[in-house]
């Protein structure tokens, strides 16, 4: 831990000096500045007679010595809130949206209240914008999304805030991590279209950054390898989890002279622009193109769309997740990372059937 102070103990029976570092003050973050105290203070605490510029750089030096701010009135430690804040990137995805409505009533149960993030927290720099609420008011965090290398991940494990992971994985993160096994979701996928004799498979996934979309892509092609599909005859695109980012791959997959004859979308979103674009092409789902999704949103069901789907147990993940975190909070975030893999159903419907004899 990086502090502004150290103490040097001396053991009576045995004289070898012991550094032991000291949690950080407003004092270090004031002198590593050059600033009054009262003027670290009122940057820290969102004071609007404070410059952006001089707010930037408290904030900046508080983060780097690990200096957490404490709030008014609760003494050196906050007591409990009772807030925990639910982190996500966007909401066009309906999945997150189900996955938000969950965690609140499974928190809500456990007695806690939802303070909704809405950012793509991707890097330190994005955690200082919240750094009054975090510090001050949440007692934890949910991560519904995070990039496989996050580095504001391992920044609140430095400062001790006790967080989890749901749906995706930060690689090398000791955080407790409440997912599906996408790899074995990958291979489920393409197992399903090869059994229905499709040989030329295309993979429209998510952004490489994340874990879904790496270990999705990872699942499929090595099971198709190891039934004989080369890697080559893959094709791969990898975006958004977008029905824009679908719609713009599947138009150019299905624009190709050998075009495939099966399509896996990383998400249902993405599955669905992708059948929007068959449909721009006047290729027929299932007869000349099956296409199937992950997450089974509610709309995959209904009877309009009938979309072949890898379904998540999105209540089961939430569920999970909050009784993690509180576990964690509970116990001054002190036991040991667990991760939880949760099963997987692969849910058949009218987009997905036999490959056509010829393309």
């Amino acid at each position: 831990m990086q502090s502004g102070v150290k103490l040097r103990l001396v053991n009576a029976k045995d004289p070898t000096d012991i550094d032991v570092a000291v949690a950080p003050t407003l004092h270090d973050v004031a002198t590593r500045l050059g600033l009054a105290v009262s003027t670290v203070s009122r940057a820290l605490s969102g004071h609007p007679a404070i410059s952006d510029k001089t707010r930037s750089a408290v904030q900046a030096a508080a983060a780097e010595l690990g200096y957490r701010l404490p709030t008014q009135g609760r003494g050196s430690r906050k007591s409990a809130t009772h807030l925990v804040g639910v982190v996500v990137g966007a909401m066009h995805n309906r999945f997150m949206t189900v996955l938000l409505e969950h965690l609140h009533h499974a928190l809500e149960g456990l007695g806690y209240q939802v303070v909704l993030l809405i950012d793509s927290m991707t890097a330190t720099k994005d955690l200082l914008a919240f750094r009054p609420l975090i510090d001050g008011y949440l007692d934890g965090i949910i991560f519904a999304t995070a990039t496989i290398d996050s580095p504001l991940v391992f920044e609140l494990q430095r400062r001790g805030i006790p967080c989890v992971l749901v749906v995706r994985s930060v690689d090398d993160a000791n955080v407790d991590t409440v997912e599906i096994d996408n790899i074995h979701a990958g291979s489920e996928a393409v197992r399903h279209l090869f059994e229905l004799g499709h040989r030329r498979i295309g993979l429209v996934m998510g952004p490489a950054s994340t874990s879904t979309s790496r270990d999705r892509v990872r699942g499929a092609m090595d099971w198709l390898q190891r039934h004989g599909v080369p890697a080559a005859d893959v094709h791969l695109v990898q975006g958004d989890y977008t029905h824009e980012a679908g719609y713009s791959a599947g138009m150019a997959m299905l624009g190709q002279a050998q075009r495939v004859t099966a399509i896996v979308g990383g998400n249902d979103t993405i599955a669905l622009g992708v059948l929007e674009a068959a449909r721009r092409k006047g290729i027929a789902v299932p007869s000349q193109l099956s296409v199937i999704g992950f997450d089974d949103m509610p709309l995959a069901g209904s009877p309009l769309i009938g979309l072949t789907s890898i379904r998540q147990p999105v209540e089961a993940m939430a569920r999970t997740a909050a009784q993690r975190l509180v576990d964690r909070m509970q116990s001054h975030n002190l036991r040991p990372a667990r991760r939880d893999i949760l099963p997987i159903e692969l849910i058949r419907r009218d987009t997905t059937g036999p490959a056509p004899a010829q393309v």
